[in-house]
């Protein structure tokens, strides 16, 4: 995976994944991937070889998991700026991907541009989704949970090889003025 590069006060800043995880940890591995995949294809989409002002993104997420949020608020610092909104009522469908709470839906904007996206239904393993709500609702037994914790890391592993292409859907790109 190249790095995630940002445009800060201090000059440019490179992320590698290995930074998120060292930022938080593996707890939510599969959320902190998905959020590096959706960076690598915003800046693919709006930001071909410039990086973005970190000061100028905003973030809004369909889904509300704390890796995905810490995979953010690491790059562009957009929770602790109060740029970072949780979205409610987005829908999955065959561009967006369910999760266990909410959808895999994402829109970034650097108030200029705005790019939204949709994790592929197709990356995410059959099982992760009623695995993770099993253990949700505290229906599950400690092989269950072992098994989970195994697939989350397969689940992340498969998507950081992926090309964010394959990973993502843009759902759609446009100018914030009409």
């Amino acid at each position: 995976m190249a790095p995630i590069i940002i445009a800060d006060e201090s000059g440019d800043l490179s992320f590698q994944f290995g930074d998120l995880v060292r930022f938080h940890g593996t707890r939510s591995i599969c959320g902190l991937t998905v959020s590096f995949k959706v960076m690598e294809a915003a800046w693919e989409a709006l930001w071909q070889g410039r990086p973005p002002k970190r000061e100028d993104l905003t973030i809004a997420s369909g889904f509300p998991g704390p890796g995905t949020k810490d995979g953010f608020e690491m790059v562009t610092r957009a929770v602790s700026r109060d740029a970072f909104e949780i979205l409610e009522g987005i829908k999955a469908g065959p561009l967006v991907a369910e999760a266990a709470k909410g959808t895999y839906f994402f829109r970034l904007s650097d108030g200029q541009k705005i790019v939204e996206l949709g994790l592929n239904p197709a990356v995410v393993p059959d099982e992760f989704i009623p695995r993770r709500r099993q253990l949700a609702r505290g229906e599950a037994t400690k092989a269950d949970a072992e098994k989970f914790r195994a697939l989350q890391f397969q689940f992340s592993k498969s998507l950081r090889v992926m090309c964010s292409r394959d990973a993502v859907n843009i759902l759609d790109v446009r100018s914030t003025n009409p």
